[in-house]
């Protein structure tokens, strides 16, 4: 109980003093800006190849003198082209849980400017990798590209783990997650553009890869790991934060990883059901919703740019409220942290089942699926105040690692996903089919959740605290209780 009241007081009190660092922003909001650049940069990288690869499969009729030189393009069947865009994810999935342990032994700040530094790289030079090796060089590219964005999830949370207080979680990192919805709709609109300038489709790569280069240097400069290693943090601001959040710096004790907690752990099991849940309607949205519209509503949103990215501008617009709210829920006492966790992801994946339930009987009603697509897309930014944070309440100590290894479940169901599609539907124009699509992932997100709310926690966990810890902090209660005792007495 005094815990809390000290807690309460805290959060109070030191708010107003503890944004100092910049004029009336803190440390810890300089780095979510620059977390929310490295996202948005990382889905610049990631999505770009989904719209470059329909510019470099483009049959160009050169009707001019030949004055301009046209990018090349490659006439690839459906097999090669499928391969190109799933070769991402493998690297993806593969690298998850091994990037979130690398990240216990070596400085994240570190690790994340490696990864984006590579993984920009690769990005700059698809062009040329492409025109020299082909659709399989591409592959190999994308294949690599993959493992190193493995470690940005894993290590964006490590790092925030240390840096947001539990009542501020569902901004600061709902504004970093917001990278994803905002680095989407970015390349959904600008490919377009970009692909018939005079650089043509390369420049979509280009462009996205220099930013990545650019974002090191910042990052380098302004970026740290945790408070107690920030040199430009106002000492207001370190004592907030390290008085809000129940961790341990590991320069000073290296914990080991308590696999055997984590892996027989409900809640952690929850927020990796939900994880998975949510990520096959995600990427099931993404990667097949285009289709349905051309085959069945007999509408193009793949050329039509604006279109394609409403969803996300929706959802990265809807966001920004829905954290504030959820951060206020736990702040003014008006729930729990378990049980605000457990209402935004409702809210987020049972309303996306409604939508995709819905979809199944609209195959005449264009607006109206439209509308509904997008408000499915929209709903689903309740989750970063979900589960998509959850690993920070569980335990900031391990949050990276809990990251890496529900990220590793969620890349398999985003892979699963198409798969599944491609077995159900066997014509693309039947409403049938479709409609046992939009049914079957309806029932993933709504018994996904249905498992959230049932064995989810917002509680942090006992085996956060390395084991010498807990039993100093059990020795420190029973000599408390003692000098309570001696003082009655006397």
């Amino acid at each position: 109980m005094d815990t809390d009241i000290e807690r309460k007081e805290s959060i109070s009190s030191e708010t107003k003093i503890s944004n100092k660092t910049f004029g009336w922003i803190g440390q810890r909001h300089l780095l979510s800006i620059l977390l929310f650049a490295c996202v948005f940069i990382n889905y610049l990288q990631r999505v770009n190849i989904s719209v470059a690869v329909v510019a470099m499969t483009l049959k160009i009729n050169n009707t001019d003198n030949g004055d301009t030189q046209q990018p090349q393009t490659f006439d690839w069947n459906t097999s090669e082209r499928s391969t190109i865009l799933s070769s991402f994810f493998w690297g993806y999935l593969v690298m998850n849980l091994p990037a979130a342990v690398l990240g216990r032994f070596i400085n994240n700040k570190y690790l994340l400017a490696m990864s984006t530094t590579v993984g920009s790289i690769l990005a700059c030079t698809s062009p040329i990798i492409v025109s020299y090796l082909g659709w399989k060089g591409l592959t190999g590219l994308r294949l690599f590209q993959g493992v190193f964005q493995a470690f940005m999830m894993p290590m964006v949370h490590g790092i925030m783990s240390k840096w947001a207080p539990p009542q501020e979680r569902g901004r600061l990192v709902g504004f970093i997650l917001g990278g994803i919805q905002f680095g989407t709709m970015i390349i959904l609109v600008m490919a377009g553009f970009l692909a018939s300038s005079s650089l043509g489709w390369p420049s979509i790569f280009y462009i996205s890869g220099a930013l990545g280069l650019a974002w090191v240097v910042f990052w380098m400069i302004f970026g740290d790991t945790s408070p107690t290693n920030s040199k430009i943090i106002s000492e207001e601001e370190l004592k907030y934060i390290v008085k809000n959040i129940n961790y341990h710096d590991e320069k000073e004790k290296r914990m080991k990883t308590p696999w055997r907690h984590i892996l027989t752990s409900l809640p952690v099991w929850a927020v990796v059901v939900a994880h998975t849940a949510h990520n096959w309607g995600f990427w099931l949205l993404l990667t097949e919703m285009p289709q349905f519209f051309s085959s069945v509503l007999k509408i193009n949103i793949k050329e039509d740019g604006l279109l394609s990215a409403l969803p996300y501008l929706a959802m990265w617009c809807l966001m920004f409220p829905v954290s504030y709210v959820a951060d206020k829920m736990i702040h003014g006492e008006i729930a729990s942290i378990t049980t605000t966790r457990k209402l935004w992801n409702s809210i987020g994946m049972w309303g996306g089942c409604v939508g995709l339930a819905a979809l199944g009987y609209l195959d005449d009603q264009e607006v109206t699926a439209i509308i509904t697509y997008i408000f499915i897309v929209a709903i689903g930014c309740s989750v970063n105040c979900g589960f998509n944070v959850n690993h920070m309440d569980l335990s900031p100590n391990f949050a990276g690692i809990l990251m890496g290894m529900t990220n590793a479940a969620a890349s398999a169901g985003g892979l699963l996903a198409p798969l599944s599609v491609a077995y159900i539907v066997k014509d693309m124009n039947s409403m049938i089919q479709w409609r046992q699509v939009f049914f079957s992932g309806a029932a993933i997100l709504f018994f996904g959740n249905l498992f959230y709310i049932i064995f989810a926690s917002g509680n942090l966990q006992k085996w956060n605290e390395p084991a010498e810890s807990s039993e100093r902090a059990e020795d420190n209660n029973k000599q408390k209780v003692g000098l309570e005792t001696n003082n009655v007495q006397d």
